[in-house]
């Protein structure tokens, strides 16, 4: 059976001119960091972060912890995983990180208060049969949602104790079968999950946060142009508005979510960033957004009106190191840290600014292992 860095090169979205020579298609996988509260473990109180490397050997997650005026690896980071890790997902709770791999399978850690990770349910993953290549966690803690890198497939568990996963049979949406799913995102409310598939377009869902039921609706929404790819996905704090970092189109998207989750392209959109828009991330106030540009090497910025208007923000866009492919807000709200898959360095972090709304300086740099190590995915604590 073909490993699965073979079918990604298949599928069009990872091609040869932009394989990693250390991490296989490691600049493919998308923002992670959403999640819920699961209930039990050990529930860390720090400002901390955890970044996926699938380019070293052994692979390894890395862990840091976000001083006031440093960061600082996390006593016993890099830990070794089994699996390529191109999923992370933590709990607000900041109890239990999930582990997935799109060669495999998903392990549960718990999180220490000093930031450690142990992983739990004896080393065994808590599911198999999956090959994620984005997870997230919904606002109640009580579900686990993911989305395959090859099967078409998104897919719901129910959160259990020690972090247990029960597979909701009923909940598995068909997907684009010949695109991997790029990132998913769960609307504030719960009620709407989206979930873009590279050139297959993004997918439009309903979500019961009671029973853990996910079922499609209305139609498939086509990248803008003809060979683009909605890679990265974020939603505004106030639910209103969904975005979506697209390839080849070279910008960000913006649209309105209406009843019954019906997106609107907003006027205006698409805003233009760098080359190779592919991730975003709309900060915590609802203020500013931000797009890391793959190719470029570059985070845009921008202000975010009521009417999902964007207007570039001072100085923008800011210099990171090669290939930047994740970005995530921390937990005090006061920095924006990025993964760069190519290295120079393997983690960014930046300060917003307090004079120059939105703004951003480069706080402290980290580099994991042999740089660079294929930093895939990121997520922080809550």
């Amino acid at each position: 059976m073909p490993s699965w860095k073979s079918r990604l090169l298949r599928s069009g979205l990872c091609t040869s001119a932009t394989l990693l020579v250390l991490s296989g298609c490691g600049q493919f996988f998308p923002p992670l960091g959403s999640g819920g509260s699961g209930g039990g473990g050990g529930t860390s109180t720090g400002d901390y972060l955890y970044v996926g490397n699938i380019g070293t050997n052994p692979l390894t997650v890395a862990g840091f912890s976000i001083g006031t005026t440093s960061i600082s690896a996390i006593s016993g980071s890099d830990w070794s995983v089994a699996l390529e890790p191109t999923a992370l997902a933590i709990t607000p709770g900041d109890t239990y990180l999930y582990l997935g791999s799109a060669a495999g399978g998903i392990y549960v850690y718990t999180v220490g208060s000093d930031g450690s990770l142990s992983i739990a349910n004896g080393g065994s993953p808590v599911a198999t049969g999956v090959s994620p290549s984005v997870l997230r966690v919904d606002s109640t803690g009580k579900w686990l949602l993911g989305a395959s890198a090859f099967a078409g497939q998104a897919y719901v568990y129910q959160i259990g104790s020690g972090g247990s996963l029960t597979a909701i049979s009923s909940s598995v949406v068909t997907l684009n079968q010949s695109t991997p799913a790029t990132d998913l995102e769960i609307a504030p409310s719960g009620n709407y999950v989206f979930v873009s598939c590279g050139t297959g377009g993004i997918y439009e869902m309903s979500f019961n946060t009671g029973s853990g039921a996910l079922a499609q609706i209305n139609g498939v929404l086509n990248p803008k142009n003809n060979g683009a790819a909605d890679m990265g996905l974020a939603i505004s704090p106030s639910g209103n508005f969904l975005l979506a970092a697209e390839t080849v189109t070279g910008g960000v998207r913006v649209f309105s979510i209406g009843t019954n989750g019906v997106l609107t392209e907003a006027t205006g959109s698409p805003y233009t960033t760098n080359s190779g828009a592919w991730s975003v991330l709309v900060d915590s106030t609802g203020s500013y957004v931000y797009v890391a540009n793959r190719t470029a090497g570059t985070v845009s910025a921008f202000l975010l009106t009521n009417t999902g208007a964007l207007t570039a923000v001072a100085g923008s866009p800011f210099t990171t190191g090669t290939l930047p492919v994740a970005l995530v807000e921390d937990k005090t709200k006061a920095y924006i840290a990025v993964v760069c898959s190519g290295g120079n360095p393997d983690l960014q972090v930046f300060s917003i600014s307090s004079t120059t709304p939105g703004a951003l300086t480069s706080f402290a740099t980290a580099k994991i292992g042999t740089d660079p190590t294929g930093a895939s995915s990121l997520v922080g604590t809550y």
